[in-house]
């Protein structure tokens, strides 16, 4: 083999070992998990369809919310960290008076940062008040209760569920972790 011969295969060989190299780089990104541990306090909207009256029924439910949340954020310590939140379940056994979880719902927790908390939820409401179960996309639960009975709740929210039925209402949570929550970060 000539001089340059063998140099084209030793640049091609440098070439392939560097990539094999960011290949594994790239990987360990894929590995990368979020974790949160703490507390959060939540008022949102929750959406019912079809609309939620007296009669039980089968119900999708989507909630987003607005809040805070005090503890620890991937490592460092948070305090009143502004988050956003969106969850979504279906088959949903529900009505006015009682609402319950048939099979988890996904849902999020997004900080402002970007760093999001990925998790599965499942509840269980009697009329205004209830109580939710969360678990880690990855690992980690946590538990809440949620309070119909806001400030802006409306006053006819009784009527409604007589009538055509309640398509919105806000809803108030507060959680806390047992463990913290954690879920693969956005670039996995």
């Amino acid at each position: 083999m000539s001089a340059g011969g063998r140099r084209r295969t030793w640049i091609a060989a440098t070439i392939a070992a560097a990539a094999l190299g960011m290949g594994d780089a790239s990987a360990g990104a894929k590995n990368t998990v979020n974790s949160f541990e703490g507390s959060c306090s939540l008022q949102g909207t929750v959406r019912f369809s079809p609309p939620a009256t007296n009669a039980q029924q089968s119900l999708s439910v989507v909630y987003d919310a607005t809040g805070a949340c005090s503890g620890t954020l991937n490592g460092r310590t948070i305090s009143n960290a502004p988050v956003t939140v969106h969850d979504s379940v279906r088959q949903v056994d529900g009505s006015c008076m009682r609402a319950d979880t048939t099979k988890p719902g996904r849902g999020s927790i997004t900080f402002a940062d970007g760093t999001t908390i990925r998790f599965s939820f499942e509840f269980h409401f009697v009329a205004a008040a209830g109580t939710l179960s969360y678990n880690g996309q990855q690992s980690g639960t946590a538990h809440g209760t949620g309070s119909f009975a806001t400030p802006r709740t409306p006053p006819d929210i009784a009527q409604q569920c007589a009538g055509a039925g309640v398509s919105e209402t806000p809803l108030d949570i507060s959680l806390v972790t047992d463990t913290p929550l954690v879920s693969k970060s956005a670039g996995s």
